[in-house]
This record gives structure tokens, sequence and C-alpha cells, in this order.
């Protein structure tokens, strides 16, 4: 059966720690969706054949936000077509941004993950300030489509580079027969300075110290051993990849540069094992080594239409499990829509 929607009442909330994409990278713009009918700037086009519901506040009776209060994120579902029936095209655009560079969206999403049924959602971005849909010519990521939509909230970011004004939209599309309903939630635009500090390394390299000393993602860990990443075409599983200053893609890193980073790996490692002691500060605060449970991942995975996408995820296991995931089956609760 359908999943039900309906609009409550949004409490202001907190902002929920999430990984940073880079300690220095500076926010355009943070949106946790806690009342959508304050949101400012945003606009919706729905072009479903025919138009029916628009987005619309989070029902927690299908599942909670990420963070904060229960209702405080956006959905949309398969009512998108009028009465459920034909095709879904409904369309949230970000705000015009001013953008100097390498830029990072990251957001969480999830669906009730009910059998039978699998959601669609393109990320799409458009140079300019225009809304038309038909200027959002480049695609950044598919998520759900051919495989299963995250049955749990899941981060995934996206980076373009550009200057000048742009947005960047949500598309939720596809048959309304075979669409359910989607949330998304803590929506952040970040302009990178130094993108070429973005490396992909394997386990045990220097990325993952400096991710353990540092807690954040500046450097992006990607899980490649033992776990079947895709990745650009040349590209091999276990081969390390870097992003490049100039076009801010990825690349095969050159053999100067991998010995650099193994170099930089054994000369950032400890020469012996760190007792796991918490010790005190003279201004009494704790300082304590995490551990492999500590660390921040940054997980890198191509979708069905070849793009890379990434997720941040704390822990080694559930940076395996993101590589590994298949989101789990829900019931689908056949109730009408509310607005």
């Amino acid at each position: 059966m359908k999943t039900s929607t309906s609009l409550a009442a949004a409490a202001a909330f907190a902002l929920a720690a999430a990984c940073p994409l880079t300690a220095h990278a500076d926010i355009i713009i943070v949106e946790n969706f806690n009342d959508i009918g304050t949101l400012l700037n945003w606009v919706q086009t729905n072009n479903s054949v025919q138009a029916g519901g628009p987005w619309f506040q989070g029902n927690p009776g299908v599942f909670a936000a990420q963070a904060g209060t229960p209702d405080a994120y956006i959905a949309a579902n398969y009512l998108s077509a009028l009465n459920g029936a034909g095709t879904v095209d409904n369309w949230l655009i970000t705000p015009e941004l001013t953008l100097s560079g390498p830029t990072v969206l990251s957001f969480y999403t999830r669906s009730p993950g009910a059998p039978g049924f699998n959601d669609t959602m393109e990320v799409r971005f458009s140079g300019g300030g225009g809304t038309a849909t038909s200027g959002f010519g480049t695609l950044l990521a598919t998520i759900g489509g051919a495989a299963a939509y995250p049955s749990s909230w899941q981060q995934f970011s996206a980076s373009v580079t550009a200057s000048g004004s742009g947005r960047f939209a949500f598309r939720y599309t596809g048959n309304a027969d075979t669409a359910n309903y989607i949330g998304i939630d803590g929506v952040s635009v970040s302009a990178v300075p130094e993108p070429a500090a973005w490396l992909l390394l394997g386990l045990g390299l220097a990325a993952l110290t400096t991710l353990r000393r540092l807690r954040r993602c500046a450097a992006l860990a990607m899980l490649l051993a033992g776990a079947a990443i895709a990745l650009p075409a040349a590209a091999q599983e276990g081969m390390i990849v870097v992003r490049d200053a100039q076009s801010g893609q990825l690349r095969a890193a050159t053999p100067a540069e991998i010995k650099a980073l193994h170099e930089q790996g054994k000369a950032l490692r400890p020469a012996k094992p760190v007792q796991e002691q918490a010790v005190r500060r003279e201004d009494g605060t704790l300082r304590k080594r995490l551990g492999e449970s500590g660390m921040v991942f940054e997980v890198i995975t191509r979708d069905a239409d070849g793009k890379l996408l990434t997720q941040c995820v704390n822990g080694e296991q559930a940076a395996e499990a993101a590589v590994k995931h298949v989101s789990p089956a829900a019931h689908r609760n056949e109730e009408p829509y509310h607005d």
C-alpha cells in the first residue's frame, strides 16, 4: 500500500553534526526544512503528467527526520502525479547561489523501502540564476532507479566547479505506479578552496591517519580493499586516485604522487601502538585516540549512469555496509494525501 503524507507544525531545531567536507569549506547555504512554509527563494516546479501535489512537510508517521523534530524534512510521493497515476516529474530547486570554483552539495535522503516499489531522484545543476527545468542539463547523480533507494537516512554529496550564479535541483521522477515516498534533509552547499587536497586513498594510507587525527573529511577515504567500488572507466579496484587541481575531476595518481603518499603515510603512522587512555589537559579537557570506530569515512560509488556519488559515515563497518548496501523492505501504506 502507498505511503501517506500529512502536514504538521514544525519547530526549530539545532543542526545535527554532520561530516564536514573540509575544515576550511565556506558554507554557502544550509537548509534543514524545519518549516517548509518559510523556505526563502526555493522553487518548486511540478512537471508531472498530470501534475498533482507539491513537495510537503515530512510525515513522521512514515519516518522521522534525520535530525531535529520528527517532521523536520521535506518530502514528495507518488501523488506528485494527479491521483497517483501517470508520470512523476516533481522538482525542488535551491535558491540562486554565488559560486567561485569547486563547490560541494551535501544532503540526506531516504524512502520507506516498501517492497514492490522503488523511487528515483536525480540531482542536477544549472549555471546561472534561471529556474526553468530545461536549464538543469548537468546530471550529478541518480539515487534509486536501477538500484534500491536507501531505506534509512544516508548522506550523499556531489561536486561541481563553476563560477558565478548557479542552482542545484532535486528531481523526483518515474512512473507513479512504482513510485512511493522520499524525504530530503540536511541540505548544505559549501565552497571548497583547495580541491587538490582531496586525496582518495586505500585503507591504511595517509588519508586515514589524517582523518583519524583531524576527525574530518578533508582527505576523502575510500574503502577499496575487499569492496566492489566503481571508479572512472580507467580505474581498477584498489588503485589510488586524486582530484585534479585544475579540472576538479578524478584521475589516476601518477607514480610520483603514489610514492609521495606512501612516504607521507609512513611518516604519519606512530612507531608504537598508542595506549587507548584518556589524557587530561591543563584546561580540564580530555584527549583520547578514538581508534577505527571513531574515524569518519567518505565512501565513493558510481551509480548506474556512471556518476560518482559520495556519502559520509562513521566507522569502518558502516563504510563497508554503505558500499554493499541493499535496502531492506518495509510496508507501503495506502492513505490519502493531505495538503
